[in-house]
């Protein structure tokens, strides 16, 4: 195993950056998809809720059944909106072992 120099520590914090940027401008985009997918489920159990005759829980269950390709849209963007959010904590936490070992590294580079 080679050495771990302050260039190549320096070179991968760059990295990290990088996939970070990325990362965030994916978290908006996901977090914008679930958005609309939330209003696409809403307005349609709203109406379909209206259009439903019964008990409170049978007008509920009709809903969601004329509904169930937006909710299950919803929960999909939801799932991939959390794992957008999952991987830029990841890349931050790797961020901050750089950072660490940067910082370790610091004293023993010489002038």
């Amino acid at each position: 195993m080679d050495p771990v120099t302050q260039v190549a520590v320096e070179e991968r914090i760059r990295e990290i950056d990088a996939l970070l940027e990325r990362a965030m401008h994916q978290v908006r985009k996901r977090a914008i998809e679930a958005a609309d997918t939330d209003v696409a489920y809403k307005v349609c159990h709203a109406k379909a809720y209206r259009l439903a005759e019964g008990p409170v829980a049978e007008r509920e269950a009709e809903a969601l059944l004329a509904c169930e390709s937006e909710y299950s849209a919803r929960k999909n963007a939801e799932a991939v909106l959390l794992s957008a959010q999952e991987a830029g904590r990841n890349l931050r936490s790797q961020m901050e072992g750089q950072r660490s070992l940067a910082a370790n590294l610091r004293p023993l580079v010489t002038s």
